[in-house]
């Protein structure tokens, strides 16, 4: 969006997007005047944070349209004397609110931050306790593939994709067509409004890299520094994103089977782990493997989509909790044993399904590149080029959820230029989620942006290495980098 550099010019653009509503003065001078709040009261399980509900419209271009709800935690600052401002954060996914982060502060932020920051958070649009996005057709059935290797499959999956969008529309009204990371954006600008603060700062982790970046496109006086850790390229297409992940997660992969080698906590230690892998992926293609309750029995595609999971931390942390590379050679192991229960997908409906959140924001913010089944082959040969073991299943190839989405992109790729908003980009080398070199990308779409490699495993940094949380802690309060290019774990 490009705004004229007058001051009518800037204040028509606000009100277009709904944030704004204008009071009329006498001599026909018109104010711009705040018009949300929220109600904040005691956090239920929590003596310190508050919690309230943000109304927002469902679709930003019609601001007097129909409303929805996003719930909103806020943790005042611990050193009221010493407070710099207000930090929003959104932890990723999408799919995953920051409520419950704010809620358990202790647990997930440092001393240095809940002492100098309000930390603010919210379940985004159609995720946790804010308006969900709900859909009268399961997102995936017994019968669903991502990689539809028949023409008969191929069809069979784009008219059911068309069937469960079409259904969440009906279902959901005009959320569905507006749960992209823009109109999340301008949800966190109304939030600012409401809490009657002239800036604030940002930390987000992975997906929030995404919203952070364009919360400060959009809003660049308004953001005071932002530090984006694990960050995604929203300026890449379909096949350049699934290439770039499926990539990233192959590598992890063959770092995990090496590091079995000699681990002496890797369950299958002295075995050749690539090699006890792709014969139990063979043997579930073969003979699907059941599993009590699971949607399906699991299947070569289950495996390989529920894999990039259990690579994404190297040791335990806050965030995954006791998940670890030990514990996926633990699984790996039961599974060739045959339990394969931590590879099957979960029954339509469960406490674990957030994919209808997840399915309206990817395919609000891409558009699909395959259009025909020759096109679904062309990736498919791309997976297994690139990525032997996996074939290219990775968080990004469920992108394929979104093959004959019917109705319009919301917010399409494009490369950002934020400019004037201190920010430091951290991102681990060996990230099994996201590409390192999308950091460097990412970097050049914001001025002056200085970037922190931290040399490990693991998704995420914060929560990883004690270095990176120290610098990402520095940046917030003093907006410069203190720390070397480097974390050396």
């Amino acid at each position: 969006m490009k705004f004229r550099r007058t001051p009518s010019g800037l204040l028509a653009a606000a009100l277009g997007t709904g944030l704004l509503s204008t009071a009329f003065l006498s001599g026909g001078q018109s104010v711009a005047t705040p018009r949300y709040s929220i109600d904040f009261d005691r956090c239920p399980g929590s003596v310190v944070t508050q919690c309230g509900t943000l109304r927002v419209p469902a679709d930003w271009s019609h601001p007097r349209g129909p409303k929805i709800n996003v719930a909103v935690a806020r943790r005042p600052a611990d050193d009221p004397a010493h407070r710099i401002g207000t930090l929003f954060f959104n932890p990723g996914g999408p799919g995953d609110g920051g409520v419950r982060y704010v809620i358990a502060a202790d647990t997930f932020f440092s001393d240095t931050l809940r002492a100098r920051f309000d930390i603010i958070s919210v379940d985004p649009r159609g995720v946790g306790a804010s308006t969900p996005i709900s859909c009268g057709v399961p997102a995936l059935t017994p019968e669903y593939t991502f990689f539809p290797h028949t023409q008969r499959e191929f069809d069979a999956m784009v008219v059911h994709n068309r069937a469960v969008a079409r259904s969440c529309l009906q279902e959901t009204g005009p959320l569905l067509l507006h749960a992209d990371t823009v109109s999340v954006a301008r949800d966190h600008e109304a939030l600012r409004i409401a809490l009657h603060v002239s800036k604030v700062s940002w930390l987000g982790l992975s997906y929030g890299t995404q919203l952070g970046a364009q919360y400060a496109q959009l809003y660049p006086n308004r953001t005071r520094a932002m530090v984006l850790d694990a960050v995604l390229d929203h300026s890449l297409s379909d096949v350049a994103l699934t290439a770039d992940a499926a990539t990233t997660v192959e590598e992890a992969f063959d770092r995990f089977a090496s590091w079995c080698d000699t681990a002496p906590d890797c369950a299958l230690r002295g075995q050749n782990v690539a090699a006890v892998y792709d014969a139990l992926v063979q043997r579930a293609q073969q003979h699907p493997i059941p599993v009590e309750g699971a949607l399906r029995p699991v299947t070569a595609d289950d495996i390989r989509m529920r894999t990039p999971d259990y690579l994404l931390a190297k040791t335990p942390n806050v965030i995954v909790g006791e998940l670890s590379w030990a514990v996926f050679s633990q699984i790996l192991k039961r599974a060739v044993d045959g339990d394969a229960s931590f590879f099957a997908r979960p029954p339509p409906n469960s406490p674990t399904d957030d994919i209808f959140a997840r399915l309206a924001n990817h395919c609000g913010d891409y558009a699909s590149d395959i259009h025909t089944f020759a096109d679904m082959q062309q990736r498919i040969e791309m997976g297994r080029q690139i990525a032997p073991h996996l074939q290219g299943g990775s968080e990004f190839w469920q992108g394929v959820i979104c093959v004959g989405w019917p109705f319009p992109v919301a917010n399409p790729v494009r490369r950002l230029d934020v400019r004037g908003v201190p920010t430091l980009i951290v991102h681990a080398n060996h990230d099994p989620s996201v590409s390192y070199q999308w950091a460097f990308e990412l970097a050049s779409q914001i001025r002056h942006s200085s970037v922190l490699t931290r040399n490990g495993d693991g998704h995420t940094s914060y929560y990883t290495s004690e270095c990176a949380q120290a610098a990402t802690d520095n940046f917030l309060i003093t907006k410069h980098s203190a720390a070397a290019p480097l974390c050396a774990r």
